[in-house]
């Protein structure tokens, strides 16, 4: 398995949301802007907003749902995963 193998899909996502990770202390780790009226998946290639590899440990995710053609938040869901090595 090589580095470029380690990423985290998210599945079932409505057709326009944002996808926020958080590390426990509330800070941003990456953003995942998803937009696609064909696939309800999303990867997460493991790295942060600053393209470094994000550390093993526990994370928060908050996906927020939009009004298609707006930015207008309809709906939010939050929860967490780890990361094992």
């Amino acid at each position: 398995e090589t580095e470029f193998l380690r990423r985290i899909r998210y599945t079932n996502l409505p057709k326009k949301c944002l996808i926020k990770i958080f590390t426990l202390s509330g800070e941003l780790v990456a953003e995942l802007d998803h937009n696609s009226e064909i696939t309800g998946n999303e990867w997460w290639d493991m790295r942060t907003i600053n393209n470094q590899e994000v550390a093993p440990g526990l994370y928060l995710y908050h996906i927020q749902q939009f009004k298609l053609g707006t930015e207008q938040m309809v709906t939010d869901q939050i929860g967490k995963f780890a990361i094992v090595r």
